[in-house]
């Protein structure tokens, strides 16, 4: 065999080597690529969690912040509340202190014994005075208001209007900025039977 014949044989293996070495490192390549996509993704993966876990956490605060405050204002309510129940029974005893010294006695000594129940009686509503206990001031004659004052009874007399106060029963109370007992009170209604006989009078007269 000649040496021209030798190169022709060679020369189609060297391409072939040549078209190996190629895709070999074509192969050695797309892996690298395929790796680089994996750990950006992974890179995306991490952030969008971090981000997620710092929203999480900053509601998290804003929760915690929002429970210290309502948790704030519930100790000041109650701190500023505390006396409120025991006020209220000891106005009980004032009434009973008011009572007894509305009788009506010429007893020189019942009468300072009475006396001495209006000084334990005056303590006892300044005790009550400086921790926000305030007696409401419920006019005779006034209008009738539900929000502070109940309505024991009522009453009716022509001469004087409507849903105002006829007379106070028992004195209401506010502890600070609540009311802690309404005023008891008669109010002047017109019974319902008179109501009817005037209709029934208008309607004849326009008849």
């Amino acid at each position: 065999m000649s040496d021209k014949e030798k190169e022709q044989k060679d020369a189609p293996k060297e391409e072939i080597k040549v078209d190996d070495k190629i895709q070999q490192e074509t192969k050695k390549e797309h892996p690298k690529k395929k790796k680089k996509d994996t750990v950006e993704e992974q890179l995306e993966l991490i952030q969008e969690e971090l981000k997620e876990i710092k929203d999480k956490y900053l509601r998290t605060l804003a929760e915690a912040d929002n429970l210290k405050k309502r948790t704030s204002e519930e100790l000041k309510r109650e701190r500023k509340y505390a006396g409120m129940q025991l006020c209220d029974k000891l106005i009980d005893q004032l009434e009973v202190f008011d009572q007894a010294l509305n009788v009506q006695t010429e007893d020189k000594h019942f009468q300072n014994f009475l006396l001495g129940f209006k000084m334990i009686k005056d303590m006892l509503y300044q005790s009550l005075e400086s921790d926000g206990v305030k007696v409401l001031e419920t006019k005779i004659g006034a209008v009738f208001d539900p929000n502070f004052e109940h309505a024991f009874d009522t009453r009716y007399e022509p001469d004087k209007p409507e849903h105002t106060i006829l007379e106070v029963t028992k004195k209401g109370y506010m502890y600070k900025d609540r009311l802690l007992r309404p005023a008891l009170v008669i109010i002047n209604i017109k019974p319902e039977t008179m109501r009817t006989e005037n209709a029934e009078e208008i309607g004849d007269n326009v008849a």
